[in-house]
């Protein structure tokens, strides 16, 4: 039986991807897993999550500074989210 070239998949060959080396491999999981569309996600989740608590703590506030804390709170959210996925090590 006569060897073959693999197939190429999603228009990657075989020969394009690094070799088994752990910290490169490492690196590349931890990229698809943090994916942008991962960390919005997360951040979402986390701000539906506070709204009601917000609400509750700012019902004395009138309608400007509200609307003023809410984009410093969720870019607050976003900070820690990537900086707790900046520090993600994967076994």
């Amino acid at each position: 039986m006569e060897r073959l070239a693999p197939q190429s998949y999603l228009g990657l060959h075989f020969s394009e991807y690094p070799d088994g080396n752990g910290p490169i491999l490492n690196e590349m999981v931890r990229r698809v897993v943090t994916s942008n569309e991962v960390k919005q996600k997360i951040i979402d989740q986390i701000d539906e999550r506070i709204e009601s608590s917000f609400q509750s703590r700012t019902a004395d506030w009138d309608s400007s500074s509200r609307e003023t804390a809410r984009p410093v709170i969720k870019t607050f959210i976003e900070k820690l989210v990537n900086e707790a996925f900046d520090h993600v090590q994967l076994p």
